[in-house]
C-alpha cells in the first residue's frame, strides 16, 4: 500500500504556538511517526507536538518523542527554530532538536498510528516541512568533519601545526578545550577559565569552532558532534580516545598526528 501524498491546507487566521520536532537517527535512519489526526492524517512526520506551559521547549522534546513513540531521548542539540507563515495551517512554530535515544523500545503511541525507521535516501512523502528540518539537522552532503581536544592553556607554533594538520585531514575541525573541573580532576596546571581558552582556540585560522567537553561524559561531545575524524596529538592517549568512540556509538576514525619538533606545552610551562 503508498503512502498517503501530503497535502498542505491554507493557513487561517489564528495565534501562533511553540511546537517541538525531533530528529531522532538510529543507525543511520531516521525515526518517523504515522500522524493519526489531522493535519496530514495518515502522512509519516517527526515526533513532536505542543510545548505546555509548565515545561521548556528540551523538556518538550523529552514527553512527547515518548508519549509518541514509548522512547525516552536526550535533546543533544538544537538544530533550527522553523516559522515560515505557511508551513502549518493552524500557525505553529516549532523548534527542532537533534535527539539520542537513550533507552526503550519503539512502538505507536498518543497521536501516532505507527513508528518506523527510513533510511534518509528513502524517505517518505513528509508532513509539514519536516523533510527541510531532517536535512537541515543533518545536512544533504554534510562537510567531513574532524574533532581534537585539549587542555589548551597558551597557544604555540606546535598547537598551530597540529591544528592545521587535523584540518587537513577533513573540511570542518572542531575543537574540544578541556572543561575547567575536569582539568583540575587531571592534576593538570589551569591558567585560563574553559571560555577564555576556547576563544583563544578559535582565533586559530584552521578552527571552524571551539567547544567546552563535558566535566562527567566525554562521550557527550563525540555523540553531539558526530565526528567522522578524530585526530590525536603525539602525548595524547590513543587507546582511551578510541574506548570513548567505541562508547559512544559513532563510527568515526582516530588517526595520530605527529609532534613538531621543539614545541611542547609542557616545557614552556613547566606542567
Amino acid at each position: 500500500m503508498g503512502h498517503p501524498k501530503p497535502v498542505q491546507a491554507r493557513c487561517i487566521d489564528m495565534p501562533r504556538s511553540l511546537t517541538v520536532d525531533a530528529v531522532i537517527i538510529r543507525n543511520g535512519k531516521i525515526l518517523l511517526i504515522r500522524r493519526k489526526n489531522d493535519p496530514f492524517q495518515g502522512c509519516f512526520a517527526l515526533p513532536g507536538g505542543y510545548v505546555e506551559k509548565d515545561e521548556d521547549a528540551k523538556g518538550a522534546v523529552i514527553r512527547e518523542v515518548e508519549e509518541e513513540t514509548g522512547l525516552v531521548v536526550r535533546p543533544l542539540r538544537m538544530s533550527g527554530v522553523y516559522d515560515s507563515p505557511g508551513r502549518d495551517k493552524r500557525g505553529n512554530v516549532s523548534i527542532a532538536f537533534l535527539c539520542e535515544i537513550v533507552r526503550g523500545e519503539p512502538r505507536p503511541g498518543h497521536d501516532s498510528s505507527g513508528v518506523e525507521f527510513f533510511r534518509t535516501d528513502s524517505l517518505p512523502g513528509l508532513a509539514f516541512d519536516h523533510e527541510k528540518i531532517i536535512r537541515d539537522a543533518i545536512g544533504p552532503s554534510r562537510k567531513k568533519r574532524v574533532l581534537v581536544g585539549g587542555v589548551f592553556n597558551i597557544i604555540h607554533p606546535g598547537h598551530r601545526y597540529f591544528l592545521e594538520m587535523a584540518k587537513g585531514l577533513g573540511d570542518e575541525l572542531v575543537v574540544v578545550v578541556a572543561n575547567d573541573k575536569t582539568v583540575l580532576r587531571d592534576k593538570k596546571k589551569l591558567m585560563f577559565p574553559a571560555r577564555v581558552r576556547a576563544g583563544t582556540v578559535e582565533s586559530v585560522g584552521a578552527v571552524d569552532r571551539a567547544v567546552v567537553g563535558d566535566e562527567l561524559d566525554m562521550t557527550k561531545v563525540i555523540r553531539r558532534e558526530r565526528p567522522d575524524v578524530i585526530a590525536v596529538g603525539y602525548d595524547q592517549d590513543e587507546e582511551t580516545i578510541r574506548s570513548l568512540v567505541k562508547k559512544s556509538g559513532i563510527k568515526c576514525k582516530v588517526v595520530r598526528l605527529d609532534q613538531l619538533k621543539g614545541y611542547s606545552t609542557k616545557k614552556i610551562t613547566g606542567e
